[in-house]
């Protein structure tokens, strides 16, 4: 029982950090097709028109 609320934890504490890591970094979550509010159909076409339309970032 030990075992499981220590790995449990330690998951906790990694999530959180990365919470934190998203809020301080100041930029939206994204999908894998640009994210949301576009239509992309995720094609290989869809996600290099994503990638241009983000500025490459991808």
């Amino acid at each position: 029982m030990e075992t499981f609320l220590a790995t449990a934890l330690f998951f906790g504490l990694a999530m959180a950090a990365m919470a934190v890591g998203v809020i301080f970094s100041n930029r939206e979550l994204k999908g894998s097709c640009g994210g949301t509010g576009r239509a992309c159909t995720c094609t290989e076409e869809a996600r290099r028109e994503c990638a241009l339309a983000d500025g490459g970032d991808d």
